[in-house]
């Protein structure tokens, strides 16, 4: 029995290994096509890796930079999305998301004001989950030590310094507890869509007869509401909604 399992499990890593070994052949051969300005075949093979079960931001920022290279901008925006939300402080992925978000035709207007909406998504994302976690523990250390400072010490300056210095690692606490809470709900729900064709019709109901409501075009970011294999409701940041087909948008 115990024999049995050892072959078993050196089978599994010899396997392992094997795929790999596949992978790593896979990408060397994208990353020349994508030297060679031979964009397709580089597309091609960084698709087949996804197929097969390997995924890393790596992964998909190359693929993106290979769409954005052959004009395909959706699917470049949609990958760099992808990559992005596996390596968010990335500043290599966040450079090509926005000049690839610079060249889309869609310029929609949000109803939430431009300057709280970009301020509120800057902090967000300012750190990790990790990072929100981490800060609101040692503020909140910070928070006790000072407040022991402030109950034990007689010095009048101490006690100042030790009331306002708690307050405000007390009320840094509870501020990165909310943002790490935000930063989790962003990373956990997958209600955000990328327009993948060139040119897609927003459909007042879900089927094809239905009237047209607007077009987007490629790289349009847009909220998804409900999704199935066939269609998926979406709705703008102007508050517009509509449906479009599923094959022709990235969810992310």
């Amino acid at each position: 029995m115990k024999l049995f399992k050892y072959i078993l499990f050196s089978i599994c890593v010899m396997l392992s290994f094997a795929s790999l070994k596949a992978t790593n052949v896979l990408e060397q051969k994208a990353e020349k096509a994508y030297s060679e300005i031979n964009y397709k075949e580089a597309i091609n093979l960084y698709e087949s890796i996804l197929k097969g079960g390997f995924t890393s931001y790596k992964l998909y920022y190359n693929l993106g930079n290979a769409y954005y290279k052959n004009n395909e901008l959706g699917k470049a925006i949609y990958h760099y999305e992808l990559a992005n939300k596996l390596q968010p402080n990335n500043k290599d992925i966040k450079t090509n998301l926005r000049i690839a978000n610079e060249k889309t035709i869609d310029k929609i207007e949000s109803k939430e004001n431009f300057f709280i909406g970009a301020l509120k998504s800057g902090l967000v994302n300012s750190l990790s989950t990790t990072g929100w976690a981490w800060l609101s523990i040692f503020s909140l250390a910070g928070a006790f030590t000072f407040a022991f400072i402030f109950f034990l010490t007689k010095s009048v300056v101490f006690k100042r310094a030790g009331f306002f210095l708690g307050l405000i690692l007390l009320l840094t606490c509870f501020g990165s507890m909310v943002f790490g809470y935000m930063a989790l709900n962003g990373k956990q729900e997958l209600n955000f869509a990328v327009i993948l064709d060139r040119e897609s019709k927003i459909h007042d109901e879900p089927n094809i007869t239905s009237k047209t409501k607007f077009s987007l075009h490629e790289g349009a970011k847009v909220n998804v509401l409900e999704a199935n294999p066939e269609w998926t409701n979406i709705k703008l940041e102007n508050g517009n909604e509509g449906w479009v087909k599923s094959n022709e948008v990235g969810l992310f």
